[in-house]
């Protein structure tokens, strides 16, 4: 990673509560507006590497003030609250429970779709709630692969001895 300039920090936490938002029915322009950013600075914050650090804070207070909240009860019309949900589900965007506050602002961290990724068990979430497939259960699946081909010769290979 190269070294950022004073001031600024990695934008993956920002980006990533941003779009968890977004998936929680939150559109782009709202959550703009709270951070004080303007919609068009929001899409450059989307894009972004690295962030100023009052951006990265005011996102990470309107995450929390927001990220448990309805966003009908809080004024957001159920058309607007739609098309975020929707422009967040064609993005592939993870929701905020799939985040850990712990992680959220790691670069490398992956968001926790099911609770159990990284397992067949999370693969299988995946298939029955039609989520995207993280790296972990792509793996678990690659994983239960191998095995089923490694079973399925071991006959083959008993018999001809």
């Amino acid at each position: 990673m190269t070294a950022l300039e004073p001031g600024m920090v990695p934008a993956a936490g920002t980006i990533r509560r941003a779009q968890a938002l977004a998936v929680a029915g939150w559109p782009l322009a709202r959550t703009a507006r709270e951070a004080g950013l303007s919609p068009y600075r929001m899409d450059q914050v989307l894009t972004a590497t690295a962030v100023p650090v009052e951006t990265a804070r005011a996102m990470a207070a309107v995450y929390a003030r927001y990220s448990s909240a309805s966003p009908g009860l809080c004024g957001v019309s159920h058309i607007h609250a739609r098309a975020a949900r929707d422009r967040a589900a064609a993005a592939g965007w993870a929701p905020p429970a799939a985040w850990d506050d712990d992680t959220i602002d790691d670069p490398d961290a992956i968001p926790q779709w099911t609770g159990h990724c990284g397992t067949v068990r999370g693969a299988d979430i995946h298939a029955r709630r039609d989520l995207p497939l993280c790296p972990p259960c792509e793996a678990a699946l690659y994983r239960r692969r191998l095995r089923a081909e490694a079973q399925a010769r071991r006959p083959l290979s008993a018999t001809r001895a």
